[in-house]
């Protein structure tokens, strides 16, 4: 498995420069629209690096590469599964790390927003577990797709749509909860209850993020196994 993430790593080489990216881009999303945005998109924008080996294959061609070396389908899966779930958790540690640091320097202070974000220790650990539900989501949606058809195909029907889709659900939430005052009221109190019982809300995501992972393997294994070159 070690020796199949050197290669996808090796394979990723020209795209490194947006790991770097990312983060100053999280940063400025949040010095932007809110420190509370660091981590989640920082966490995203390590899942979306891990999909750079499937650009790096399908452009030159290395499935034939890998097919002819001594690793099954499965650890291959096996080892970009691990690999996203590294990055990730480097998302999270670098995105901790910025949250503390800049909702410090912007707290109480207005840019195109007045800051009030202050992280406390539920907050942090509510957000890094809805950052995992979300990748999760997105790895059940993405990564069977990716295995079966590749990266052009997966990357519009697996990423972009589903993407779309949720985005517009959440804008259609968030106007509702602004316009209508039961819906508001409902959020708040679901916010306040979750706050209440981080713990017992962290392992239901928790729970609902490794069922959505383990999904994700599996299909991606069994349509992997069957893919023709």
């Amino acid at each position: 498995m070690l020796s199949m993430m050197k290669l996808d790593w090796l394979g990723m080489r020209k795209y490194r420069a947006n790991l770097i990216i990312a983060p100053l881009m999280a940063c400025g999303m949040g010095i932007l629209f809110g420190t509370g945005l660091i981590l989640p998109y920082l966490v995203w924008g390590m899942f979306n690096a891990s999909l750079y080996c499937f650009d790096a294959e399908e452009k030159g061609q290395l499935n034939q590469l890998y097919l002819t070396l001594p690793i099954s389908r499965g650890t291959l899966i096996s080892a970009r599964y691990v690999m996203s779930l590294i990055l990730q958790f480097i998302g999270i540690a670098a995105g901790i790390f910025f949250t503390l640091i800049f909702s410090a320097i912007m707290y109480d202070r207005t840019l195109l927003m007045k800051h009030t974000f202050s992280p406390s220790p539920e907050s942090l650990i509510l957000i890094i577990c809805g950052s995992l539900f979300f990748c999760a989501f997105m790895s059940l949606t993405i990564h069977p797709i990716l295995h079966k058809f590749g990266y052009a195909k997966a990357k519009i029907f697996g990423y972009t749509l589903p993407i779309c889709v949720v985005a517009s659900l959440v804008v259609a939430f968030v106007l509702m909860a602004n316009y209508f005052d039961a819906v508001g009221e409902f959020v708040n109190s679901t916010l306040q209850w979750a706050f209440k019982n981080t713990f017992l809300v962290s392992f239901i995501m928790l729970g609902i993020t490794a069922l959505l992972l383990a999904a994700s393997y599996m299909l991606s294994q069994r349509v992997y196994a069957k893919r023709e070159f």
